[in-house]
């Protein structure tokens, strides 16, 4: 059996790329149990299903449980985003087993990971998805304040690689603080238009700057993507007949 370590830098198609048999023979069961459990829904399946298949984007959301990934590959297949997770996570046996061949690859948290940065950028340049949570954790009660990390805009500057924001709403009640059990809450995924560290809003800012500027702009469309004006409205009741007539 190969060790996790044999995934990390090589790629999901293309020349050199690894065998997808775990995520192909998961991915009706998964599919079919989430749709059941968690009854998952994109408002706006236009946005992600039509991006070029050639390039590679960022996935950048909101994180709030650890079956975030989940519902974002699942949303996404067949396109596979490779998400950073915490080296502490493939520590484990088996989730590295699982983890490592649906395409993460670990990230030294509080420092500078030059080897995961560098990885990213290379699945991007070969026209890969990387999925990124720069909260960096779980989000679980609302006196939380969140700490944007800056690597997304790094690896966007390096790779040249347009982001995609995604909110994935009602996670946070899958395992609601001080509570016991795991619940099945109904979640939605809504994309966002995607945004480039390129254009001119950012480039023109200087260097020191336009990292932390453009980590704020997309998780600040990233919450305003889960805002209830999103959600989508009924529609209107038909008029009546005396209504119409007026």
């Amino acid at each position: 059996m190969k060790p996790p370590e044999y995934f990390y830098d090589r790629f999901t198609r293309g020349e050199g790329h690894f065998s997808l048999w775990l995520i192909t023979v998961l991915k009706p069961i998964g599919i079919l149990l989430f749709k059941l459990a968690f009854r998952y829904r994109v408002v706006n399946p236009e946005l992600h299903k039509n991006l070029p298949s050639e390039q590679g984007y960022i996935v950048v959301g909101n994180h709030r449980s650890y079956l975030d990934p989940v519902f974002v590959i699942l949303t996404l297949l067949p396109r596979l985003p490779r998400f950073i997770a915490k080296e502490e996570f493939f520590n484990s046996g088996f989730l590295a087993f699982l983890a490592a061949r649906a395409g993460a690859f670990p990230l030294k948290r509080n420092s500078a990971d030059k080897t995961a940065i560098k990885r990213a950028v290379k699945m991007l340049k070969r026209g890969e998805l990387v999925g990124i949570f720069p909260e960096g954790t779980r989000i679980r009660f609302k006196e939380q304040v969140p700490v944007y990390h800056e690597g997304v805009a790094l690896i966007a500057h390096l790779s040249g690689a347009p982001v995609l924001p995604v909110h994935i709403t009602g996670a946070e009640k899958i395992c609601p603080e001080g509570k016991r059990f795991f619940r099945c809450p109904s979640i939605t995924l809504r994309y966002g238009e995607p945004l480039s560290i390129t254009e001119e809003a950012f480039a023109s800012l200087p260097k020191e700057e336009r990292f932390a500027a453009f980590t704020n702009e997309i998780m600040a469309r990233v919450a305003a993507l889960g805002e209830p004006d999103n959600e989508p409205q009924a529609p209107a009741a038909a008029p009546t007949a005396p209504d119409a007539a007026l």
